[in-house]
């Protein structure tokens, strides 16, 4: 039968091993949210440049000047480009946290 520093060996062996797991799962979990954030911000993105192009066809097949109906478009652009900056800016630091 093992002895109980022995006992007391194993048992900090197995909690420190949970603990590891703990972190790490905490780690991958973190990563995982700031990538989908990444994913769904580059998909409004990519709606927002159909909805432009649909725009700018529709002005283009009526020969009239592109008015500033497409910097609204622009802007929403610039401020989600900016948030994805700022995701990735999360994850890399995350990451070297590692």
């Amino acid at each position: 039968m093992p002895s109980a520093p022995n006992l007391d060996k194993i048992k900090d062996s197995i909690n420190n091993g949970l603990e590891v797991i703990s972190n790490k799962s905490e780690y991958f979990i973190e990563i995982s949210k700031l990538k989908y954030k990444i994913h769904s911000e580059e998909n409004s993105m990519e709606a927002l440049y159909k909805d432009m192009g649909k725009e700018l066809y529709t002005i283009f097949k009526t020969n009239n000047h592109i008015d500033d109906s497409l910097l609204d478009y622009c802007n929403t652009l610039k401020k989600i480009e900016a948030r994805i900056k700022n995701l990735e800016k999360k994850l890399l630091k995350i990451d070297n946290k590692k």
